[in-house]
């Protein structure tokens, strides 16, 4: 809005009544004074007549006592009148070349003039202002920004532009866009056709560039599209390694190894695990969608690739999307797929994963992360087998299993409705929850010989042993990270390993403050009742009064320290010596 400031207004005249005579005006002008004569019954229009004009008026009518409105009806003194916070930029109509007459916003009251010179001026200099902040802008933002006038010619191309496409901003400003680009690969010049908003839609503008692109028509004061302007964000090395992470799965399935029991993969014998493989397997056998439920790290990507290679659609294609780190513009387009036109410079279009899988399995990992209108196309698929390409209209039918993973409780989410209830029905026909590892410590052990043996193979190293304190500070840790934070730390451990025994200097340094936590029970030997530090605190042992519990503990502690008998006698809190004589007393070697 403009708002009319002192250096432009006019105040020096005389407001003079309707029925004023040539005479009184005269006398007004004579004074350096402009004078403003108001009409009866006319509000957005008034007389003005300025000091320089006096001599015209004093030459054109000798009968000074002549009404003065009705004498300048036919002559050009007549001048607009608008408010002082008229938007001159789209709001005023000016009727002719004279003055603006400037009206108080509240009140009739005429506070004064405006000539149209100053009028030129102060639209000069917004424009220049409003380029500055624009050409700001566009130098600011990390998209490329692009802006087409009606006819396609190029009049904004900022540096993002040329870096995306190479192309200088020299070359390519002043030209037709379609000259450097597909016509009908052109998203800008499709919204000057169309007219509509295109907000986070996939587009790909080259072969070798994929973009998400937000786009708007840009209209004058009487809503005709005058231009267009779109900014894209580069999401082509995420495209890049989004296919690269596909032909990795596709090339592990096509290479997977020839063990006959399959569930063997997942290593531990606790009774948790034992759970989780049981159903596993049955539902392996089915083609009914799975549930994966479990924290971060526990495995369940690895999980859902032992189902499908154990089911009837082990020969067909085990595809995976991550749905909180592919961009919600994308994801659509990744897991539906995009219809070939206009939007996407390809005749005949992309299959998305469901499409890609068919007759396979497709892993989605954080599915909770979906929006809302994703999972109304996903439970559509899940309930009618058929989807839509995106830009399409042609159902195309498929029969792509779904193993859909979250870390979340998608029960909660559904009370609060941040997720549909009718896809999670048609997801949850089997669920299963996989147990973080700190509630498997026993499985442990089984863990760590798999990674050290498949680590010591990839960097060409001796398989080594771990000691007795690297033992116990693993099975003392909590483990965040599940499976993941073990399997990463074992592969340190092998980089850093020179000799052929792991240390505790080998461990993140998390891992080494919890070395050594001795048990606070002990054994019932009459020469091992001393106490034993625990933790920070000095805390006296408890008998134990039974041999079960004697031998329930060294089977505890072998368990916990893969047989290694130095450890398990370290995290007894006993000698080597002691934990022989006892398993040799129980029967135990």
């Amino acid at each position: 809005m403009f708002k009319i400031e002192q250096q432009y207004l006019y105040i020096n005249f005389i407001t003079l009544s309707t029925r004023a005579t040539i005479e009184q005006l005269l006398q007004a002008l004579t004074d350096k004074s402009a004078a403003i004569i108001e009409l009866a019954g006319e509000t957005d229009r008034a007389i003005l007549v300025t000091p320089e004009e006096r001599p015209i008026i004093e030459r054109c009518f000798t009968d000074h006592d002549m009404d003065a409105a009705e004498a300048l009806r036919d002559f050009p003194y007549f001048a607009t009148i608008c408010n002082s916070s008229v938007d001159l930029h789209s709001e005023l109509q000016l009727q002719n070349d004279r003055p603006l007459v400037i009206r108080a916003d509240h009140s009739d009251t005429i506070i004064g003039y405006v000539p149209l010179h100053k009028l030129l001026t102060h639209s000069m200099k917004e424009q220049q202002r409003w380029s500055a902040y624009f050409w700001a802008l566009a130098e600011t933002v990390t998209e490329a920004v692009t802006v087409v006038d009606r006819s396609g010619e190029v009049i904004c191309w900022n540096p993002v532009a040329e870096d995306i496409y190479h192309l200088p901003k020299a070359d390519i400003l002043g030209r037709r866009i379609g000259e450097h680009f597909e016509k009908e690969t052109l998203m800008v010049l499709k919204i000057l056709d169309e007219g509509r908003l295109i907000r986070n839609s996939y587009h790909r503008p080259r072969s070798d560039t994929h973009v998400l692109i937000n786009a708007s028509p840009v209209r004058d004061a009487d809503g005709t599209i005058i231009g267009g302007i779109a900014a894209e964000q580069d999401i082509t090395q995420l495209v890049k390694l989004n296919e690269e992470l596909t032909s990795a799965h596709t090339y592990a399935h096509q290479h997977r190894t020839a063990n006959t029991e399959l569930f063997s993969l997942v290593k531990g014998k606790g009774p948790a695990i034992f759970r989780v493989m049981q159903w596993a397997r049955k539902v392996a056998a089915a083609d009914t969608p799975v549930l994966l439920i479990g924290e971060s790290g526990v495995g369940k990507e690895q999980l859902a690739q032992i189902i499908h290679n154990s089911s009837p659609r082990a020969e067909q294609a085990f595809l995976s999307v991550n749905c909180g780190i592919v961009p919600m513009g994308l994801l659509e387009s990744e897991l539906f797929g995009f219809q070939g036109g206009a939007f996407t410079g390809s005749e005949a279009g992309q299959a998305g994963k469901l499409e890609l899988a068919k007759d396979g399995t497709l892993f989605m990992n954080e599915i909770d992360r979906l929006s809302l209108e994703l999972q109304a196309k996903l439970y559509h698929y899940l309930s009618q087998q058929t989807i839509v390409r995106s830009g399409g209209n042609k159902p195309i039918a498929l029969r792509t299993r779904i193993i859909a993973a979250s870390t979340q409780d998608l029960a909660a989410k559904v009370e609060k409705g941040t997720f549909r209830a009718d896809l999670y029905y048609a997801l949850n026909v089997v669920s299963i929850a996989i147990p973080p590892l700190r509630e498997r410590i026993e499985d442990i052990p089984a863990m760590i010989q798999m990674y050290l043996k498949q680590f010591s193979l990839q960097y060409q190293k001796p398989l080594p042993s771990l000691s007795p304190e690297v033992l116990l500070a693993f099975s003392n840790y909590s483990w965040p990270g599940n499976i993941l934070e073990l399997r990463n730390v074992l592969e340190r451990c092998i980089i850093l390993c020179d000799d052929d025994i792991i240390t505790l200097d080998h461990l993140p340094p998390i891992l080494q403050a919890k070395q050594p936590s001795l048990v606070l029970q002990q054994l019932s030997d009459p020469g091992l009742v001393a106490a034993a530090a625990g933790g920070s605190e000095n805390r006296q042992r408890t008998a134990v009064v039974t041999e079960a519990d004697e031998q329930a503990l060294i089977h505890e502690a072998l368990a916990k320290t893969a047989g290694n008998k130095s450890a398990a006698a370290k995290l007894l809190g006993v000698s080597r010596g002691t934990l022989y004589n006892k398993m040799k007393e129980f029967g135990l070697e």
